[in-house]
């Protein structure tokens, strides 16, 4: 009889924990998936302030930047919302994948895309700097800003 009454509290017991651990995994979001539900706290009007070097070879991180690349790109409907939620614009953007750059201090990857605006009489278009912390894999930030014509 104890062998299972502690059998059936052990089970509600774990059921209860798997319920508790689904909903909150369930309501972890990413950074792209906030900006889809308007949520723009991980972007910011601007550029990547730290001290990051131009990459021209990839070769170090070139298996990770395809990685974080293909986050980006798989996710290029969040771009546009960037674009639209920062910058007043009606022009149909096409972003396109620029340059990569090293923080080594902080150990980030800053991957930036750019798009070209044609009306516009200040600006050639528009930059998106996706911050990626090399150890954890993970994107940090975002930061977006006007590219001025010169």
């Amino acid at each position: 009889m104890k062998r299972t009454r502690w059998s059936y509290i052990l089970k509600i017991i774990t059921t209860v924990m798997v319920i508790s651990f689904s909903s909150v995994a369930c309501t972890k979001r990413g950074i792209f998936q906030d900006i889809r539900h308007g949520n723009f706290d991980s972007v910011t009007k601007g550029r990547y302030a730290g001290n990051a070097t131009y990459l021209p070879q990839l070769q170090e991180f070139e298996s990770l930047i395809e990685q974080f690349r293909d986050e980006i790109e798989t996710q290029y409907d969040a771009l546009l919302l960037i674009s639209k939620h920062f910058f007043p614009t009606d022009e149909t953007l096409s972003y396109r994948f620029k340059f990569v750059a090293h923080d080594e201090e902080k150990n980030y990857l800053i991957i930036r895309y750019f798009a070209r605006t044609m009306n516009h009489p200040l600006y050639a278009g528009y930059q998106i700097q996706f911050v990626f912390d090399i150890h954890s894999k993970k994107l940090l930030h975002i930061y977006t800003d006007e590219v001025a014509l010169e």
